[in-house]
């Protein structure tokens, strides 16, 4: 049997994973393993864990492993970064320490249903699949649904966007904050590129990538996640310093990826961008 590493990424966000872990580990199979990716948090959440699943520090001194049931053998491993990474250098720790043959990527907000991966894993048998997402249901006002992704060429810009439709097929990319990939093709294409920094675009590229090497990226709509949206982005940064490093990074990742004729446009549409990033700015004093 395949075993599944849920990596998920943690700053400061003890309160999300009391709230959302207990989802997470019922959703697990034995022999399945949790690794906690914690971006040197200031709030005791790797003290937390060590002390609730009662963790054994490894030789490593950022490293805490044990086992959370007999009856499940399902593994947990805690490991720490020397110094605040963000998004892709945490995820990529994580990907590292894990030890499983898929990665379950996870935000610390999301809660996945108890038969998540059932739907996930039979894409895997294909050799040339990449990443399958899954549908997430968002906990907020909103009580929108989102998890398959369009992505275009426009006004000098990759644009993206939510597909109008959430039904099971290929996708733009799969969302970093719930989805399933391979982690061998996620180590042979580097991991998330840690130049969006400090967040944003990462998965999107990923995806990119992927696909360029001809490796499927899907979207499961009976995949089920619940997302609640608590986690640290919006509180460290705020929503208008949030579109600035999105538009910011967006501009990365065309010229990264951009064709010629693609990159002759993004200098054409420059003056445009600019003034909106300076609206932005604006909006942010």
């Amino acid at each position: 049997m395949s075993k599944i590493s849920v990596v998920i990424p943690n700053y400061n966000g003890v309160h999300l994973l009391k709230k959302h872990l207990p989802a997470v580990l019922d959703s697990l199979r034995e022999g399945d393993e949790v690794v906690i990716a914690d971006d040197s948090s200031t709030d005791m959440s790797v003290g937390y864990l060590v002390e609730k699943f009662t963790l054994k520090k490894d030789s490593d001194t950022h490293l805490y492993t044990g086992n959370l049931s007999e009856e499940k053998r399902v593994k947990m491993v805690v490991v720490s970064t020397s110094k605040n990474m963000r998004f892709a250098g945490t995820v990529n720790l994580g990907v590292q320490v894990a030890t499983g043959d898929y990665i379950f990527l996870l935000n610390n907000d999301v809660s996945p249903k108890e038969d998540v991966l059932e739907y996930l894993l039979p894409y895997f048998e294909d050799p040339s699949c990449f990443a399958v997402g899954c549908k997430e249901y968002e906990q907020d006002e909103s009580g929108e649904e989102s998890g398959r992704n369009l992505l275009w060429f426009e006004r000098g810009r990759f644009i993206h966007s939510k597909a109008p439709q959430m039904t099971s097929g290929e996708t733009a990319w799969v969302s970093g904050g719930s989805g399933l990939y391979d982690r061998k093709k996620w180590l042979l294409l580097g991991g998330l590129d840690t130049r969006f920094y400090p967040a944003y675009w990462e998965d999107i590229d990923l995806s990119f990538r992927a696909k360029k090497r001809d490796w499927k990226v899907l979207f499961e709509a009976k995949a089920i996640v619940f997302h609640k949206h608590e986690s640290t982005h919006r509180n460290v940064f705020g929503a208008q310093k949030i579109r600035e490093i999105s538009l910011k990074n967006g501009a990365a990742f065309t010229v990264k990826h951009a064709s010629l004729s693609q990159y002759l446009n993004y200098l054409l549409w420059q003056p445009y961008w600019f003034l909106k990033l300076l609206n932005i700015r604006k909006r942010h004093l």
